[in-house]
This record gives C-alpha cells, structure tokens and sequence, in this order.
C-alpha cells in the first residue's frame, strides 16, 4: 500500500512539472548579488538552446543561440544539426517551439532561424548589437551558452568568464579547419564546448561582441582555439534578413600590392610551395634579394604555405605597404623589408 501510495506521489509530482515548464526546481534560486551576476541575469532570456537532427557520434544534436528580434528571430552557428522540420528552440521559460530554417550567410557560416512570436507565452527579450562593438586585447569576457548539454528547458545556461587573448584571421594566419568565417576572430581563453556554439560573448558590463564558434584548429600550432566572430560582421546579414535593409554595396577593389616575384605554379589538383622560378629585374622581390627557388614562408604575420595562399596574401596588401618577408634559402632561413609596388602595365613591361 505504501509503495503504491509513493508511486501517485510521483505521478503527481511529474504532472505538475510537465504543466509549468517555467519551475526547473523545487527551490528558490539565490538572487543575483553582484553587478557581474546582474548583468548576465539581464542577459540570460536572450540565449536560447537549440536541438536539431543527430544520428552520428561525432555529431552534438544541440546548441546555442541568440533571440535577435520580436519577430523569433534566432541567430546562431550554422550546422549540420539544422535540419527543416527537426530544429527546435527553447526559450528561457522553457517552453518548446519548433523553428523555421532561414537562408545562411555562406561566408559568416552563420544562419537565422525562427520561431512563430505568436506562439510564445513569455516576453520576448531579444538582443541586438550596440554602437560600440570594440574590444582589446586583455579585456575580461563572459561567454554564454548550453555546454554539454547540461541546461534543460527553463534551466540556465552556464557562464564562462575569460579575458581575450588577441585578434587573428582564420582564412590566412592559421589555416583554421572547418571553419566557412574568412574574417578576423576574437580569440578568447573562454572555452568553446560543445553545445556552447552559437552562444554569446560579453563585457562585463553586458555589450555583445561576438557569436561563440565552434572549437578551432590550428593547423599553424597545432592547438585548439576558443573564438568567436565579431558581431560588427554579423550585422550587414542581420539587418537583410530580420530588417529587410540591403547590404552595402562593397567598394571597388584597390590596386594589388605587387612583389615581382614569379611563384613556380604548375597546374593540379594541390596548390604547391611558394618557390620562386624568377625574378622580375628591378622589381620589390630583386632589391629585397629573392633569388629563383627561395621557398617564400611568411608575408608579415601571414604563412605562405602554397602558392595559392601567397597570392591570396597578397590581395591583402597596397602598393606602398612595407612588410617582413620570411623565405628559405636550401637550409638557411633570412628575412628582410620590402615595400611592395604598383604591377607595371602591358605597355611597361
């Protein structure tokens, strides 16, 4: 009779907490104390916990996002676990609703998903970045999101602080892997968990400065890097798609920087090293003392690995820009100054 009477107790216990998904526990929770805890509990009904379509090992089936307008609009890490019909988003209160896929921004790898407003029974509370979006180098951090899972429907996310460790660009410095964001990340020692992409990135005093991305790996170190993207790139794909606002139309082209060094580039399906097959006479690459096959490492702080990437590099420069070069002589490795020039026309050549 007992152990009868115990199961109804439970029954009636699970009852009420499937009625009110807003009561994660039976207690209390200690209010915020100190300004840090007060900003974050002001942050915290802005992040979202996202699940989606699994099936692999490899693969978490949840994340983290960001609530970006009163329209449901969700922003978050554009992943494989997006899936139509199977990506659901969970509000602070903990209530469920089922989220429609928007078009991703290709080059952020980031992507927009929402939720119909008119389902939600809670005040939306949704974030969106600030006129001041800038960092430095040795500010402190909080990173917000759902590592590992550990928050379910009204729980909190979990808070990482850290301080930002430097600025670096994912498609040239490091050679990130699985990585689509060709920009300038945030590096930050506020550690990227699983479930913790697509989460937020913040000063103490609560300004929005980056999306968390997924862990990087460098194939330069040979390191795991926790970053996230500015949210001042973030802004020209939000503004089209939540505000309807074209993007700026991007501004022509400068002049290439020009080296006058000759790369030995035979065609295949692998770009090879950047070895010099000639020199132009009088050129940038002649008065620095590049000599033909000098393997050419480094182009200021960017590594050379192919001869693809030293013209992608190169694209980054002007005419009139001074920068160390690194290159390799048989066994020997010697640097030098260049001031890169202006490509001579057809005619003075």
């Amino acid at each position: 009779m007992r152990s009868f009477s115990m199961v109804l107790l439970g029954l009636a216990a699970l009852r009420a907490q499937t009625e009110d998904f807003g009561k994660a526990y039976s207690f209390a929770e200690r209010k915020p104390g100190t300004k840090v805890e007060q900003t974050i509990d002001t942050l915290l009904p802005s992040i979202v916990k996202i699940h989606g379509a699994s099936g692999l090992k490899t693969i978490s089936a949840y994340a983290t996002g960001i609530l970006v307008s009163n329209k449901g609009h969700v922003l978050t890490v554009d992943q494989i676990l997006l899936q139509p019909d199977r990506t659901r988003v969970v509000l602070y209160d903990g209530s469920v609703h089922q989220a429609k896929l928007l078009p991703a921004d290709d080059r952020l790898g980031v992507r927009l998903i929402q939720i119909d407003p008119d389902a939600v029974r809670c005040e939306l509370r949704p974030l969106w970045p600030a006129p001041d979006t800038t960092f430095r180098t040795g500010q402190f951090v909080v990173s917000l999101g759902n590592c590992f899972r550990l928050a379910e429907f009204s729980e909190k996310v979990s808070a990482t602080f850290g301080v930002v460790v430097g600025r670096a660009n994912t498609a040239l410095r490091y050679r990130m892997t699985d990585v689509k964001y060709d920009g300038d990340i945030i590096l930050t020692d506020a550690c990227n968990n699983p479930g913790h992409y697509g989460g937020g990135l913040f000063s103490l005093d609560g300004r929005w400065l980056g999306l968390n991305m997924r862990l990087l790996d460098s194939k330069e170190t040979n390191t795991m890097l926790s970053a996230a993207i500015p949210v001042a790139d973030l802004l020209p794909y939000l503004d089209e798609v939540v505000n309807g606002k074209p993007r700026p139309v991007a501004a022509a082209a400068a002049e290439p920087a020009w080296l006058g060094a000759v790369l030995f580039d035979k065609a295949g399906r692998q770009s090879p090293p950047a070895y010099v097959e000639r020199v132009v006479p009088g050129s940038p690459a002649a008065q620095l003392g590049l000599r033909n096959d000098d393997l050419i490492v480094r182009l200021g702080e960017f590594s050379t690995r192919t001869c693809r990437e030293f013209a992608e590099i190169l694209g980054k420069f002007a005419p009139g820009q001074t920068v160390t070069v690194t290159w390799k002589r048989g066994t020997q490795v010697m640097t030098g100054d260049v001031t890169f020039g202006k490509a001579p026309t057809e005619a003075g050549k």
